[in-house]
């Protein structure tokens, strides 16, 4: 088995979610077999795996050791009813959400319930109360439908203990924390009844590694796709236990030397560090394969496979005449390295000459996302600039699209500048480390501008703006120049790495 190993699955996804999915969707068609495993507890995880097409061929650690990796929907329970009916509770609704105050028959506050949906036929969580209104517990429910989790609280809510339970109500892991200075610290993690035995661990490290070493299989690969977040899990694994680092972003900062810089701390220094647990690095581009090998010669090898593949078109999608040519599209999450003011300035400055130009901005991210709408109120760009927030399916706005942008600071590859490309939609980018330099070729299929230069950015702009001509002709380039991108051509590496671990 193949295991890519995350932290979290959420609502919305990064560009590493996305290139886990996709890899997923070439070792299927592969015939090589995968799960995603992830290492947070998270009691909507399988209602995000649908969400995603991912159902039923990823899990978390919580699911192997709870034991309902499998486990279909529970099935929903009318909670309204037996509250009434068969404990005689009053209900109260909460206006504009999904929630009920709940009080005894003497009017005493005892419970407060969350519900997943306005219908209340899926439980989120429930809250009890002491005589005191003091909380004293939380039950969690998985949104399918189960009792997942059992939160025992001390003073001002600070978590005290945690039980975790399978699908008949056995506690399966046990959680228990120290109180002081007003925080709650995490102090034991206990596995019960796992083969026979209770398991004891310290840490979440400790609780990591034995489940890696707990699921490991002869022939099994761990792909780290957070290396940052579980490095120290998997150096201290079995010796048997084969591990291939992913690294998704630059291996130093944005500022520095690839080839002289310090390694992000946070980053891959772990990793690299302690090399010598892992089989392979896999990078995104052949410049960071390059530049990882002359700085740190005697890695294990490293190996070039993009962590995307150009998205299939269909033959007759060519007539790009229908297209808003003064539409420009950006897909980044909204984060201070995405550098998206950059943008808003340049149209800005546009829009005098390009009175209908209009940016949409595919993403999210609260406190930038706060600072890119004040500068839209301030710079009365409301008709021009629209903050779209995560979008799942993204192929409408690549369709009407006439231009994309990428302004970051830095990259590991950038699938959103790969997939623009694929529905045929230039790219202006600035040239940084990695990836735009490898898809874009200066010109024919987009523009590469120095990194950080916003005046080049605002002339590119301008330049591919007025020129409608100059659009189409980029808009047919694009496709034939990702032959190398092709998803036959990616998954045939990513077979290779394979055989080759082997």
């Amino acid at each position: 088995m193949n295991y890519f190993v995350d932290i979290d699955l959420g609502g919305a996804i990064t560009g590493i979610e996305k290139a886990e999915f996709n890899r997923l969707r070439l070792f299927q068609q592969a015939g090589l077999p995968a799960r995603i495993v992830y290492l947070t507890y998270k009691p909507r995880l399988h209602e995000y795996a649908k969400k995603f097409g991912i159902q039923g061929v990823s899990f978390s650690i919580y699911d192997y050791f709870q034991r309902t990796q499998e486990y279909a929907d529970f099935g929903h329970f009318d909670w309204r009813h037996y509250w009434t009916e068969t404990c005689h509770y009053n209900l109260q609704f909460i206006d504009g959400v999904a929630d009920i105050r709940i009080t005894d028959e003497n009017g005493l506050f005892i419970m407060y319930a969350c519900f997943y949906d306005a219908a209340y036929s899926r439980l989120n969580y429930v809250n009890y109360f002491d005589k005191n209104h003091v909380k004293i517990r939380r039950d969690i429910y998985d949104s399918r439908g189960f009792l997942s989790c059992t939160c025992l609280l001390a003073e001002k809510d600070l978590i005290n203990t945690e039980l975790y339970y399978d699908q008949k109500g056995k506690v399966r892991i046990i959680k228990q924390y120290l109180i002081a200075n007003g925080k709650s610290f995490l102090r034991e993690i206990t596995v019960k009844d796992y083969q026979h035995h209770d398991y004891y661990f310290g840490n979440e490290d400790e609780f990591r590694t034995f489940f890696f070493d707990s699921l490991y299989q002869p022939g099994d690969t761990f792909f780290a796709d957070r290396n940052s977040k579980m490095g120290v899990a998997f150096s201290h694994t079995k010796p048997e236990v084969r591990v291939v680092a992913v690294f998704h972003s630059t291996h130093v900062r944005a500022d520095e030397n690839p080839l002289t810089g310090s390694l992000k701390f946070g980053g891959y220094e772990y990793t690299l560090d302690h090399a010598a647990k892992i089989s392979r690095i896999v990078v995104s581009t052949e410049q960071q394969r390059l530049d990882l090998e002359r700085w740190l010669p005697g890695l294990p090898p490293v190996v070039n496979i993009p962590v995307g593949f150009a998205v299939p078109q269909p033959v007759d999608d060519t007539d790009f005449t229908q297209r808003n040519p003064h539409r420009i599209i950006c897909v980044a999450r909204y984060s201070p390295e995405k550098q998206l003011l950059h943008q808003l300035r340049a149209v800005e400055r546009l829009v005098p000459e390009f009175p209908d130009i209009e940016l949409h901005l595919l993403g999210y991210g609260g406190r930038v996302r706060v600072q890119l709408q004040k500068y839209i109120d301030d710079h009365q760009l409301k008709d021009h600039v629209f903050l779209r927030g995560f979008q799942r399916d993204l192929t409408a706005d690549y369709r009407q699209g006439a231009l994309a942008l990428m302004t970051s600071r830095e990259e590991g590859f950038s699938l959103a500048t790969l997939e623009s490309l694929s529905y045929s939609v230039p790219v202006i980018s600035y040239d940084i480390n990695y990836g735009p330099r490898e898809m874009i070729v200066d010109g024919q299929n987009g523009f590469l501008i120095p990194a950080d230069d916003q005046e080049a950015l605002y002339q590119k702009m301008r330049l591919y703006l007025g020129d409608r001509n100059l659009q189409l002709q980029m808009m047919r380039n694009c496709r034939p120049l990702l032959k190398r991108y092709s998803p036959v051509r990616i998954m045939r590496r990513w077979q290779k790495l394979v055989q080759n671990l082997k």
